[in-house]
């Protein structure tokens, strides 16, 4: 199934929403490019990684920027040590089977989601 530009949009417009609540693009975007859009594991990632490298995050900030929600030093500082180990990450994903990859991001995002699910 081809997807149109209009769908992609739209795609992206659901996805939008998401992130804006949770505000979280990875864990939403990495599983819509790879069943919706039929994308390989890493092909899915490097996608999403792109995506984040485009200046989009800044939009869905501004409400956040304008409540006073953020952490402007843990922001900058997780963003470089995000920097160099995002890089790190990235090569030595290269090296593994996609299907070692898929499965631990599906167990990362689990082990997530039951660790908030049980937190106050």
């Amino acid at each position: 199934m081809k997807i149109t530009v209009i769908g992609m949009i739209l795609a992206g417009i659901c996805l939008g929403i998401f992130i804006g609540i949770v505000g979280t693009g990875g864990a939403f975007i990495i599983p819509v490019l790879a069943y919706v859009f039929k994308m390989g594991q890493l092909k899915a990632q490097g996608t999403a990684l792109l995506i984040a490298a485009i200046p989009v995050w800044f939009f869905p900030f501004i409400p956040y920027y304008k409540a006073g929600q953020f952490d402007l030093r843990t922001a900058l500082l997780l963003s470089a040590g995000i920097a160099l180990g995002g890089y790190l990450g990235a090569v030595m994903v290269q090296h593994l089977p996609h299907e070692i990859v898929r499965k631990a991001f599906a167990v990362a995002l689990m082990g997530l989601a039951v660790r908030m699910f049980l937190t106050r």
